[in-house]
């Protein structure tokens, strides 16, 4: 991953903890007025997250012949293992 991606998926993260936290501490916040453009922009900021993890597994040379794969379907089933893949993998060097 490059500074851009890095930087990138680091505010994507912080983004989805800050609205989630936004929602569940002020409940009165939660009109459709508020979680239309909340959500939409969640939807787009995720949609690029994601397309920087799996472009960095796409390129990433693992050490284990079928990481690469195990990690596209985790990844794609259950969208949280992203964290753990950029936490283990991500934000290292190729």
């Amino acid at each position: 991953m490059n500074t851009t991606e890095k930087t990138f998926s680091i505010l994507a993260i912080l983004f989805e903890i800050a609205l989630i936290s936004f929602l569940l501490l002020w409940p009165q916040f939660q009109t459709l007025q508020i979680l239309l453009p909340a959500s939409f922009i969640g939807l787009v900021v995720n949609t690029g997250l994601l397309y920087v993890v799996f472009k960095d597994v796409f390129f990433r040379n693992f050490t284990q012949p079928h990481a690469k794969k195990f990690w596209i379907v985790v990844i794609l089933l259950f969208w949280p293992a992203s964290l753990v893949y950029l936490i283990k993998y991500g934000f290292q060097k190729r």
